[in-house]
């Protein structure tokens, strides 16, 4: 089974967040209202988890990544684990990405370097763009869960796991969540960022547990003397069998024009046949996130995916986007890194069943 959506180059035009007050470009024929509603419940203890990162300004031509942490709260009263089975994840028109990561190592972005926050009721440390924007600082975090869905017509990721599976949220561990919204001229932010989660409980009184995977392909190079670039990237599983892959998505910027994922044996050095294709998206600002999958991996098999790259003029001209390659080469060359704008990414979301006792999985 392979997922596509249609490939999306529209250049949105319309209103601007400046602090309270709404701005109509000129041509607009009216304003939309200032507040956009999530409509989502708040959940008791014994229904789950309900998370509210509250509403923040996304001035016009900027870029707001920010990270936000918070311990796990012992809703059972007893330390026990709790089991998650389905995640709702809201968030406002705008947003390039939302990540939930679990803290495992200690790098440059730490919690104690974060100011108090109070995220609707949940005790939290903020820290502001910085380390939030470097990359190596939670690659090897592990994802609990993430979202690119954020349309007016749609701003909900609404995901059941499949029947006897959950993913495990343990009292005391430390999350992060991190909400990427974009206000530039390719992709807006009408509205205030806002994100709100909702994990409820599994009924399962011993779920296999979901596992997760994040590759990501960093040598990337898109530049202007040769436009049309190509690049890949292969993950395998540890060594084991009935491997089932139950979500994914793929995520890169504003030059990416195709980006397909297939299933992959591990050992061949050619790309997969399309037969084997399993994920296709076209749009970069609306990407495809792919669930209620049940795809199976051979054994000692994995993913190989695949980023297809348009070159294009930057908005804001070449200096920055050379001053941001190490090769210095004064080509305009776009490579890997977090801002939409100037710079490009490869990356893969995938969540599957049973977690291997290797843990989750990175390949970089």
């Amino acid at each position: 089974m392979r997922t596509t959506n249609q490939r999306n180059r529209t250049l949105r035009v319309g209103p601007v967040v400046v602090g309270a007050a709404m701005v109509c470009l000129a041509l607009a024929t009216g304003c939309p209202p200032t507040e956009f509603t999530l409509d989502m419940e708040e959940l008791t203890a014994e229904e789950g988890l309900s998370l509210r990162i509250p509403a923040f300004e996304v001035p016009y031509g900027e870029e707001v990544q920010d990270c936000y942490f918070m311990e796990v709260p012992d809703l059972n009263g007893d330390g026990s684990d709790i089991w998650i089975g389905r995640s709702l994840v809201g968030m406002n028109p705008g947003s390039h990405h939302f990540n939930i990561h679990r803290v495992t190592t200690e790098t440059e972005l730490r919690m104690e370097d974060g100011v108090d926050f109070d995220m609707g009721g949940t005790p939290t440390k903020l820290v502001k763009g910085g380390p939030c924007f470097d990359s190596s600082n939670f690659n090897e975090w592990p994802l609990v869960v993430n979202s690119q869905t954020s349309t007016e017509e749609n701003p909900y990721l609404d995901w059941t796991l499949p029947e006897g599976v959950a993913f495990r949220l343990t009292p005391g561990e430390i999350l992060m969540l991190q909400p990427h919204y974009v206000n530039i001229s390719h992709q807006d932010t009408p509205y205030m960022g806002r994100v709100y989660i909702n994990f409820y409980r599994d009924e399962e009184t011993d779920p296999v547990e979901l596992g997760t995977l994040f590759g990501t392909q960093q040598s990337i190079r898109v530049c202007q003397s040769s436009p049309d670039s190509t690049y890949y990237g292969t993950c395998a599983f540890p060594a084991a069998d009935n491997i089932r892959i139950a979500a994914i998505n793929g995520h890169f910027h504003l030059r990416g024009e195709r980006f397909s994922i297939a299933t992959w044996d591990g050992v061949s050095l050619d790309p997969p046949p399309e037969e084997d294709e399993f994920y296709l998206s076209y749009s970069w600002e609306d990407p495809v996130m792919d669930v209620n999958l049940d795809i199976p991996v051979e054994e000692g098999g994995g993913i190989w995916w695949t980023c297809e790259y348009e070159w294009r003029e930057p908005a804001t001209g070449c200096d920055i986007v050379n001053s941001e390659d190490d090769e210095q080469q004064g080509d305009c060359c776009y490579t890997f890194g977090p801002h939409v704008e100037y710079q490009e990414h490869c990356n893969i979301f995938l969540y599957y069943w049973p977690k291997q006792e290797s843990g989750d999985i990175f390949c970089n």
